[in-house]
């Protein structure tokens, strides 16, 4: 890297730090996302919130729309992208009730799903709903997608679901997670995203959170993150790739890699950016956080979202950074904040996972 660019991003950096201390007194809702279940048909190896582990509850519909109505009415609706997800959200007996609810009251709006369960009829009514964007899990060619995902027959599915939307009119962006098992996939995967024809790609790392703590042995090796990198930085900038490829939103990844893996610096969107709504109504900050009682900003049962998003999530909202020790004394503390919320150890207040350790 030459001085000239990392001068700039340093720069770059700086400023987006200042932003984020601004949003921590100032926040702005940009994502509001409503888990309308946490029941899931398939019961994934990796998955962060271990569903599908015999669980069963839907969120309320008339809960969930009347907050919907009180968010439209304290925020601007077209500045608020609503994301249904899960569990697997198809699978809530009011999906479509929901989804023409959110669409009336001028909300866009996404879809985060396994994707096993559209066909032709369900896409082409979502697309007829305003459906804004679909998110697909893809983990892998067959033979390891349906190992991780516990369900003979999933990876076709998903391939079906492609079709499907892209029939309805829609872009699909596709999400998989590398593990240990599927990191020797990365290239034929590659092969595979150009052949559906998707948008994009969000390629991401398998997380030490949920159900991956009970299953250690698909956790990268800091070679294999360092490839991943690697692998997604090439891809994104060859001159014959077909799509976005692209790094998730989540940690931090040093001068090294940063805004070269995806369009933005890194910042966590958690409490400034991004609400969410649990399937029991809780109202707390991303959803891959571990679910701890500490952490429940109020329920919509009894609060108004918006008076909880103003004045509630404080958690989420201070310097963690400054209560690790290795935070505090590390070089690129001011840009990385401790980094994502969601591989935050709040019982002994340090980060569970750092690509910079592994850089």
């Amino acid at each position: 890297m030459t001085e000239d660019k990392k001068a700039i991003k340093f720069r770059d950096m700086r400023r987006l730090a200042e932003y984020r201390d601004y949003l921590r007194s100032h926040p702005r809702l940009t994502y509001l996302f409503a888990e309308l279940t946490d029941r899931c048909n398939l019961s994934c190896l990796h998955c962060g919130s271990s569903c599908g582990d015999g669980k069963g509850r839907n969120l309320d519909t008339e809960l969930l729309l009347r907050a919907l109505t009180e968010v439209s009415q304290d925020f601007e609706p077209r500045t608020v992208m609503i994301c249904l997800t899960g569990g697997e959200p198809l699978l809530h007996p009011d999906f479509f009730a929901i989804a023409e609810s959110i669409h009336s009251l001028g909300f866009p709006w996404g879809i985060t799903t396994n994707g096993t369960l559209i066909d032709s009829a369900c896409a082409e009514k979502m697309a007829a709903l305003g459906l804004g964007s679909v998110t697909l899990s893809l983990d892998g060619l067959e033979e390891t997608h349906d190992a991780l995902r516990r369900v003979k027959g999933s990876f076709h599915r998903v391939l079906r679901a492609v079709e499907h939307l892209h029939a309805a009119g829609l872009k699909v962006q596709i999400t998989s997670v590398i593990h240990s098992r599927n990191y020797s996939e990365l290239a034929s995967l590659y092969e595979l995203m150009c052949r559906l024809r998707v948008a994009s790609w969000r390629v991401i790392n398998i997380e030490p959170i949920g159900r991956a703590l009970q299953n250690r042995a698909l956790l990268l090796s800091d070679e294999q993150m360092l490839g991943l990198l690697d692998f997604i930085r090439e891809k994104r900038y060859a001159a014959d790739t077909p799509m976005d490829v692209c790094f998730g939103c989540s940690h931090y990844l040093s001068y090294e890699y940063e805004h070269e893996l995806r369009d933005n610096y890194f910042i966590c969107g958690s409490g400034i950016y991004v609400g969410s709504i649990l399937c029991n109504g809780d109202i707390y900050s991303c959803l891959d956080i571990g679910r701890r009682p500490e952490l429940v900003q109020g329920n919509i049962s009894r609060d108004r979202f918006s008076d909880v998003w103003r004045n509630g999530f404080q958690p989420f909202r201070s310097d963690r950074a400054a209560l690790c020790e290795t935070c505090r004394n590390c070089a690129e503390r001011e840009f990385c904040a401790g980094d994502s919320t969601h591989t935050w150890d709040f019982s002994h207040n340090k980060p569970m996972f750092c690509i910079k350790n592994a850089i």
